[in-house]
């Protein structure tokens, strides 16, 4: 599924050209900065708890979700332009209006989805991410090829959500009774607090770069920062990142049948994957030239030294995935928390200082920098629970 998305997006680069990937990055940066401020954690929460959902509960989630997605909605459609005007990119309106539409329908699937991560129906999940993530892909591609220009990006993540919402309500349902007592589910959204303080500075952490190479050095060299980003996520990252949705739910059912069990199965994870993903990011920095002219084209030339950087950033981002996972598992979320602040704070110290001296590759030097803080930090507070 991540791959699909991201050759969806290399694709689109491909026939766009940086500028026009440039303005969709912007409202891609205005729904992620929504989502995160509003993320309140209870996919997450309703995993790592040991009661599953009843019905009154299943509906106080699902309204409390359903709220944020149309507050997101209505937020992105009223601030679009001033949102536009202060990145200097007017054309960008459209885009971040779009981008609101895409976060209501997230926002109204069934909680059934979550019960179905809980107890980890991982084939049926399979299917419904890649299902979704063809008809994305799909539905770009012809509204790109009948010149839909940059809204085919966002029209196609429309397309995908849709198809989600659907398959949620019919594939994954599970009974529900609306309600806004919102006190029903205390014990999730007090786990959830948690997730959401982590998510609110992963947000900054993750958007920050992108908006300071965005404002300060054009549309088009954000651009190229940005499929370069997208590259090296694709490559060496990602494949954590997806395993880390699989070992979250596993460790989380481990942790509660036995501690030692879950410490045991974590060490022989790290064990195998970390080697891997330093494998792949050298190979990354090696063959970088040849990937970008191969599958993006020659006129991206100009992200090749920047990927180069932003490879080593994801070996840190990937061993940070794994590295969540289990916190959460082990219902630690507050040192996820605490990591992503050191993050932040290395983050805002290098930033300035390396994007205004070196301008993009400078931002990716800042973004590995503060990456490698973080992982640190994890590591440290995780050693105790996997020695």
């Amino acid at each position: 599924m991540r791959g699909l998305q991201a050759c969806k997006f290399l694709l689109a680069a491909r026939f766009l050209g940086p500028e026009q990937v440039g303005l969709v990055g912007i409202a891609l940066i205005c729904l992620a900065i929504a989502e995160g401020m509003s993320d309140t954690g209870l996919s997450q929460a309703v995993v790592q708890n040991k009661r599953s959902l009843n019905r009154w509960q299943a509906g106080a989630v699902w309204t409390l979700q359903l709220s944020r997605g149309l507050v997101i909605a209505l937020g992105l459609f009223l601030l679009s332009t001033p949102i536009a005007w202060a990145f200097g990119a007017t054309s960008a309106t459209g885009l971040v209006a779009l981008a609101g539409i895409v976060a209501l329908l997230r926002n109204s699937l069934n909680p059934g989805l979550f019960v179905a991560q809980r107890n980890r129906n991982f084939r049926k999940l399979s299917i419904y991410e890649v299902s979704a993530a063809v008809v994305d892909i799909t539905t770009t591609l012809l509204l790109i090829r009948a010149g839909m220009g940059p809204a085919s990006v966002l029209l196609g993540s429309v397309a995908g959500e849709s198809s989600k919402l659907l398959m949620t309500w019919s594939w994954f349902r599970v009974s529900i009774k609306p309600t806004v007592q919102w006190r029903l589910i205390a014990p999730f959204t007090s786990f959830g607090k948690w997730i959401w303080g982590s998510s609110v500075i992963t947000l900054v952490l993750n958007q920050l770069d992108k908006i300071l190479v965005a404002k300060l050095l054009g549309t088009t060299e954000f651009g190229f920062y940005q499929v370069a980003s997208r590259v090296a996520q694709l490559v060496v990252a990602d494949a954590s990142v997806a395993l880390g949705q699989y070992l979250y739910p596993t460790l989380s059912h481990r942790h509660r049948m036995s501690k030692s069990d879950a410490k045991s199965y974590f060490a022989r994870v790290l064990l195998f994957i970390v080697p891997v993903l330093i494998v792949v990011s050298g190979l990354l920095m090696i063959f970088a030239p040849w990937l970008i002219a191969t599958f993006i084209g020659q006129k991206w030339q100009s992200a090749v030294s920047i990927l180069r950087v932003l490879s080593l950033a994801m070996l840190f981002g990937g061993v940070i995935a794994l590295l969540v996972s289990y916190a959460r598992a082990v219902g630690q979320p507050q040192i996820v928390t605490r990591a992503a602040a050191f993050q932040l704070a290395a983050l805002a110290l290098l930033a300035p200082i390396l994007i205004w001296k070196f301008g993009a590759i400078g931002m990716a030097w800042a973004t590995t920098g503060a990456l490698f803080v973080s992982v640190i930090y994890l590591a440290l507070r995780t050693k105790a629970h996997v020695s």
